[in-house]
């Protein structure tokens, strides 16, 4: 009878937790530069209005200041400090302004108390995804690096959901990963009954997100089972795994697996020459030192929030 029970409660909570994010009364308003901005980036830059994307951003002052934090952080380089949104286009180019935008919007929709879990670490992650995806989707010949950046992104969408929907059950899924050493998504099948992937692909559809980005987000940790193009949930795939075991994870230490033996890595390899074969080592030790430059500027940013 026990054993029933048991089975009973991660479907239970399941239930609840779809329950709520379906309501959609217990999520945060999205940030209202983020869709448009995610529309822009879907297009070909010499398609984008600029003044249309300056204006965007600089509707939200709270969002514009994050943006001209970042675009002078370490991260892009920048020879002299930007002080405007427009300036920041002109040194940086309007596709990266754009990512920048779309990262400091997501920001906006962390909450700010998760009880013991630190959203920080989920933001710092996603940042971190997204810069990896985006230098993959580059070397690999991948011909779309800013979907790249934007499917990396917002890849965990469904965690920052339950955090505000179901912030007490969360945790107890994020300690059994962290105590076990295990992926947290299979610790949410567990305790959950669901995974962010679940309540991620629900969020997108919701917010009415481009399909390839739906895709990304429902798919990131079983490419194999995407329909259709599985590049994109891909790269995404690996540049999870290189950020989590880069120690830009959730904020626990995982079992490493072997990166080259990931399903995900063979379907690219099928498709894109770049990665046979592919200096695999090389790449996780490059992608340290902007796994280091993205921990300093969340720090700095978080600082503030």
């Amino acid at each position: 009878m026990a054993d029933h029970s048991k089975q009973a409660m991660p479907a239970a909570t399941a239930n609840l937790i779809l329950e709520k994010l379906e309501s959609t009364r217990d999520l945060p308003t999205v940030p209202a530069a983020l869709i448009p901005l995610l529309k822009c980036m879907e297009k070909p830059v010499e398609q984008v209005d600029i003044h249309q994307v300056v204006s965007l951003i600089g509707q939200d002052k709270s969002l514009a200041g994050r943006c001209l934090q970042m675009a002078n952080s370490p991260l892009f380089g920048m020879r002299r400090e930007v002080e405007t949104v427009q300036s920041a286009v002109v040194a940086l180019g309007l596709d990266r302004v754009q990512q920048i935008a779309v990262s400091c919007s997501l920001l906006k929709l962390m909450p700010a108390i998760s009880l013991g879990v630190n959203p920080s670490v989920f933001w710092a992650h996603s940042l971190a995804c997204a810069m990896v995806a985006r230098e993959v989707a580059i070397r690999i010949g991948f011909p779309e690096p800013a979907k790249a950046y934007a499917a990396g992104l917002l890849h965990d969408i469904g965690i920052i959901a339950v955090l505000w929907v179901a912030p007490h059950e969360f945790r107890r899924s994020y300690e059994e990963a962290r105590n076990n050493r295990i992926p947290l998504h299979e610790a949410e099948d567990h305790v959950l009954g669901i995974t962010h992937c679940d309540s991620g692909k629900i969020i997108a559809r919701t917010w009415n997100l481009p399909p390839e980005l739906t895709q990304v987000i429902a798919g990131h940790h079983a490419p194999s089972n995407v329909h259709g193009d599985y590049s994109l949930p891909s790269i995404v795939c690996i540049s999870d795994l290189l950020c989590r075991f880069g120690g830009l994870g959730y904020g626990y230490l995982e079992e490493r697996s072997n990166l080259a033996e990931e399903p995900a890595f063979a379907q690219l390899a099928s498709r894109y020459a770049a990665l046979r074969p592919f200096d695999l080592v090389r790449l996780t030790a490059e992608m340290q030192s902007l796994l280091d430059e993205v921990r300093f500027l969340v720090s700095r940013i978080y600082r503030n929030h």
